[in-house]
């Protein structure tokens, strides 16, 4: 068969529809950067690497030595526990009052994480800091906690930011952006608000950063990502569900519009790493019960893509074939597994549960039996008070 013949067959340009017999060698025109969206078989047959064309770095740059801070979304500790697991990140202060350390996952939104970029290098006063921490406390924007953040900045060789949601409270009165939702102790209808970000604020916090970037941080890696895990709950009126697309889709044209406006750094300085189309676009079951978060399994093998193509070491090698899951057997055994692996320390959790239980059953009769007792002791007595007071 011709291959344009074949072409259109196989990709249906025409779907359900009839047409007269084009002349020979009349075709769409198509570039070389021209892609078609693979088929869900041509999917696992490439594997999770080919999700990666075209934001692959020209070589893996993180090292043992080389000191990387992930934060944003609650999905920054995958990357963080994997560098610190396999021997990378030798050389990041461990220091427990280190301000980005302990609150990195608490930066969900690009906003905040501008913000935080805005703190460090004095673009932001602390008097416009209302922060409360995952304790429902407020946060106190010291100094000596801001020079911290920027020291940890100006210490690092690349930052992984994992950008979670698009719905931000906010307070009117400074116009900054809030870490959280407000503890109902602090709430103040006539301060705080919430917004879903627009497209344009969430493009303005991207540029921000890489404009305190180039003038603070010139050497620095932004290796930036989408984090798959669902809102938790919304504050719109509508699903949650619903709410999610929209503020993940905020978020993923924000970043790819900032990312084609600065192209010449893409790959270079400005890095993707497409975890978030991993999870939607090629995993059949990727959730928990919970809707919300993801199997075990799926995380460990985002990472061992993002070993291959950033980090440099025996670990990986970008030139061996990936083994791929044609079927979608394997990610359907692995989460069979990992649902057995909880069944099993759900029944632990009940069986130690059902013996505090019986514990507690067993003491509750036997003080029962006691109480009996001295009941009847009490009733006796009181019988024979009650025949001495008859005799007398």
């Amino acid at each position: 068969m011709d291959p344009y013949k074949r072409d259109l067959m196989d990709r249906k340009l025409v779907e359900g529809e009839v047409h007269p017999p084009m002349e020979f060698g009349s075709r769409w025109f198509k570039p070389k950067d021209f892609k078609w969206l693979p088929s869900q078989s041509e999917l696992r047959k490439a594997g999770l690497d080919s999700i990666m064309e075209g934001w692959k770095p020209a070589e893996p740059f993180i090292r043992p030595e080389t000191k990387v801070i992930a934060l944003g979304s609650c999905f920054a500790k995958h990357f963080v526990l994997w560098l610190a697991d396999h021997g990378f990140n030798k050389s990041v202060p461990k220091s427990p009052y280190n301000a980005i350390i302990r609150n990195a996952f608490s930066f969900e939104s690009v906003s905040v994480i501008a913000q935080q970029f805005r703190w460090a290098f004095d673009e932001l006063g602390s008097d416009k800091t209302f922060w409360v921490e995952k304790n429902k406390e407020i946060f106190e924007a010291t100094e000596e906690r801001r020079r911290l953040v920027r020291e940890t900045f100006e210490n690092i060789d690349v930052l992984v930011l994992t950008l979670g949601l698009s719905e931000v409270w906010y307070d009117q009165v400074t116009g900054e952006p809030l870490w959280r939702a407000i503890p109902e102790k602090y709430y103040d209808p006539a301060r705080h608000v919430f917004r879903v970000e627009s497209l344009s604020t969430t493009i303005g916090s991207l540029e921000k950063i890489d404009w305190l970037r180039r003038q603070h941080l010139p050497d620095l890696k932004i290796i930036f990502t989408i984090s798959p895990v669902r809102l938790g709950a919304t504050f719109r009126p509508v699903s949650a569900l619903t709410a999610n697309s929209a503020s993940k889709a905020v978020l993923r044209a924000g970043l790819d519009e900032f990312l084609r406006s600065r192209w010449d750094d893409v790959n270079k300085t400005l890095f993707y790493f497409p975890s978030y189309e991993m999870v939607t676009d090629y995993f059949k079951e990727p959730f928990q019960e919970d809707n919300r978060h993801l199997y075990e399994h799926i995380p460990q093998q985002i990472l061992s893509v993002f070993a291959r193509y950033y980090t440099a070491g025996d670990l990986t090698d970008p030139s061996e074939p990936v083994a791929v899951d044609e079927s979608g057997l394997q990610e359907l055994h692995t989460t069979i597994r990992q649902l057995e692996v909880d069944r099993t320390k759900l029944q632990q959790i009940c069986d130690e549960r059902l013996h505090v239980i019986e514990q507690l059953d067993a003491e509750y009769h036997s003080m029962t039996r006691a109480a009996e007792e001295r009941l009847r002791l009490i009733e006796m007595l009181d019988a024979e008070v009650n025949k001495l007071k008859g005799g007398a």
